[in-house]
Formats: structure tokens, C-alpha cells, sequence
């Protein structure tokens, strides 16, 4: 008979814990919920903060706040001013992972790449045939 633990290392302390489904050991967790606590009694008070100004109040990185904000434990939707940012430029940004101008420049510059391919597809394609009268 075989037992199977399902351990792992906790990716914030690296201490071994049980595989959980939040995916960190005990004392991480309840750290992140107090945390997490922290931060909406901070938006309670004044919902019109913004990432910076919550993460100055509470002593905690902006970055952790962004990474809760995309994870969704925290709801952008109570709060105007709260915002994630964007992954090229670090605009604030209410939902993805870009804002709108990087996205549209990325989708832009696929077109274009897009076009010249099959631009120099059919050019190949010519080259290689010959027209009869």
C-alpha cells in the first residue's frame, strides 16, 4: 500500500507544505488574507485610491497588488481608480493585459506581416508559372 503525500514547495517561503488549492503553505496564506484584509479596509475608507497610493498606505508592493488585481481577488468594479497595467507601456488598464493602443499596435504590425507574407507567397507562386495566349 502506497501513500501519496502531494507535497510541494510554497513558491512564496519554500517551506514544503500539502498541496493545497490556493497553492501556498499555511502561514503564506494567512498572511495574503491579512493582506488582502488590509487592503480593503484601506479602499473601504476612500474608494476613489488609486494602486499607488493603496500600496503606500498598506506597506505592501504595487506589483502584488497589480498580480491580485488580474487574479481577480481583487474587484476593479467597487473601485474607479484601481488599476492593473498594461505589460508593454504600464498604462493603467481596468481589464487584460494590454491597453488599447499597445493592442492595436500588436494587431496592426500582425496585419502588416501578415499581408507581406502572402504578398511574397503570390509573388513565388508567379515566378514560378508562365501565362499562354
Amino acid at each position: 500500500m502506497t501513500y501519496d503525500l502531494r507535497v510541494a514547495h510554497c513558491p512564496s517561503c519554500g517551506q514544503v507544505y500539502q498541496i493545497n488549492l490556493r497553492g501556498l503553505c499555511a502561514a503564506c496564506s494567512t498572511s495574503e488574507d491579512a493582506q488582502l484584509a488590509a487592503i480593503e479596509r484601506e479602499l473601504r475608507r476612500n474608494r476613489q485610491l488609486h494602486t499607488e497610493q493603496v500600496a503606500e498606505r498598506t506597506s505592501l508592493r504595487p506589483e502584488r497588488i497589480r498580480s491580485w488585481i488580474r487574479s481577480g481577488k481583487i474587484k476593479l468594479f467597487e473601485y474607479p481608480n484601481l488599476a492593473d497595467a498594461c505589460d508593454l507601456c504600464a498604462a493603467p488598464i481596468r481589464r487584460g493585459k494590454l491597453c488599447t493602443p499597445c493592442a492595436t499596435r500588436i494587431q496592426s504590425a500582425v496585419r502588416r506581416e501578415y499581408e507581406q507574407e502572402r504578398l511574397m507567397k503570390e509573388r513565388q507562386r508567379s515566378a514560378h508559372s508562365y501565362l499562354t495566349r
